[in-house]
């Protein structure tokens, strides 16, 4: 199993951004995908431009480990499945708002598609958001490509006893 291997059943955590929104918006998203299908987590960079208010967008999301009340991985619903190398250079959204002064609550709604132009989307509007730290109040939507930067860990594949 590995990157070029297809699932649906993928976990994502927002990592962090810095951004910008005064009318004209732009960003750059951290977040790491994993999934028990592949064995792999694989860390992406969303980048892109669009519109928005608040200010300074940027913050942070902690990730916290399995089995903790406040873990930031949420399971994402697919329309159909993909892999590592499918999500690199497709296009994306985010949709994002968020309240809060060092500590705040946002949502974070994500989408990948193929291409611009395409009735195919890997997903569509998956809130990954939740607490994290953050500088100012601040919503924006934001159109851009995802980037697959590296394998964060190799989670490895449960195998059945027997």
């Amino acid at each position: 199993m590995g990157l070029g291997t297809k699932a649906s059943d993928w976990e994502v955590c927002g990592l962090g951004d810095v951004g910008a929104a005064r009318q004209v918006a732009a960003g750059i998203f951290l977040f790491d995908f994993r999934s028990q299908t592949t064995g792999i987590t694989g860390r992406f960079r969303m980048s892109g431009a669009g519109m928005g208010v608040g200010g300074n967008a940027s913050g942070t999301m902690i990730p916290l480990p399995d089995g903790m009340p406040l873990n930031h991985f949420t399971s994402i619903e697919c329309d159909e499945p993909f892999s590592l190398y499918d999500l690199d250079n497709c296009w994306g959204r985010i949709t994002t708002a968020g309240v809060g002064k060092v500590i705040g609550w946002g949502i974070c709604y994500i989408s990948a598609a193929p291409a611009f132009f395409s009735t195919r989307a890997y997903f569509h509007s998956q809130n990954v958001g939740g607490w994290g730290t953050t500088f100012s109040p601040s919503a924006m939507v934001i159109i851009g490509g995802w980037h697959f930067s590296n394998v964060v860990a190799d989670i490895g594949v449960p195998t059945r006893a027997g």
